[in-house]
């Protein structure tokens, strides 16, 4: 059997495991292959990986955040907007 026909059945073994729920975290990485043979990752079931991702969520929330408290206007926390001058006055 080839190299390829090999990886094929494993992958469809791998997936099997997955449906069936009996994956262990950190076993599996799923790769995709350019032309060149030169693989990607494109998903890891590791910890450390789904941990990444959990702080970068946590990371962009926590500056969703800060960013729309800056943008509340001043009129909506008490405080007198200063007044903006026009050119020719």
């Amino acid at each position: 059997m080839t190299e390829f026909g090999e990886r094929l059945i494993k992958s469809a073994k791998q997936a099997l495991e997955f449906a069936q729920g009996k994956a262990k975290p950190g076993t599996y990485r799923v790769t995709t292959y350019d032309d060149d043979g030169k693989p990607t990752v494109i998903a890891d079931f590791s910890e450390e990986f789904l941990a990444q991702i959990d702080a970068e969520i946590a990371a962009e929330e926590a500056e969703a955040k800060q960013a729309e408290a800056l943008a509340v206007a001043p009129s909506q926390t008490g405080e007198r907007a200063p007044i903006q001058k026009q050119a020719g006055n």
